[in-house]
């Protein structure tokens, strides 16, 4: 039986209490506990799983090193890691785009790499996201356009007018759903403990 959302955060946060003391095996088990999450994020971001492998390497690295500044006021571990997990993804697509290295439309014939990036539009970053998790829960909240906006926005690091090329919708439009969406967002996260209030 899977421990249960508040069960699992505890013992995220002994581990890392362990890590902070040195402990490699805490840093194993972490790993063990977290990496389906991390890296299904990661591959959301870059779209690659090779890219994905190494910002996965450079998140339990980073993780590794900044244990002892990790404080549980400000998040779960799990959200911790995967705010990690986004932010090393999104350095790795800015260090790809700045050596001019852009996505092939159809980068081979494997039908999975395909698929990988012609995932159903509606596809929610949350269906990768632990079960119960904040970040879940707070989304949930949001209406289907909302919570498009804010995806994109957060998790792909696209600005306004990016979204509204890739949705079709009118700049004014994203603009009032990202408004709308994060004044939603809000309150949840700061009852959840992931936000001030």
């Amino acid at each position: 039986m899977l421990p249960s959302a508040a069960a699992e955060a505890e013992l995220l946060a002994a581990l890392l209490l362990r890590m902070r003391r040195g402990d490699a095996q805490a840093l194993g088990e972490l790993y063990d506990r977290t990496l389906s999450r991390v890296f299904a994020l990661a591959v959301r971001i870059v779209r690659n799983e090779a890219d994905a492998e190494e910002v996965v390497c450079d998140v339990y690295r980073q993780a590794w090193e900044n244990a002892v500044d990790y404080s549980s006021g400000r998040g779960a571990v799990m959200a911790w890691l995967l705010t990690m997990t986004r932010s090393r993804a999104l350095d790795h697509l800015r260090r790809r785009r700045a050596r001019g290295v852009e996505e092939p439309l159809h980068p081979d014939d494997a039908l999975d790499a395909y698929m990988l990036r012609e995932g159903p539009e509606q596809e929610s970053l949350l269906d990768v996201l632990a079960t119960g998790s904040a970040v879940q829960r707070a989304l949930a909240v949001l209406s289907a356009a909302q919570r498009r906006v804010v995806e994109l926005a957060f998790f792909e690091d696209l600005t306004h007018q990016e979204i509204a090329q890739r949705t079709g919708w009118p700049l004014g439009t994203v603009k009032s759903h990202l408004r709308r969406g994060l004044a939603a967002l809000k309150p949840v996260l700061v009852r959840e403990g992931c936000g001030d209030e």
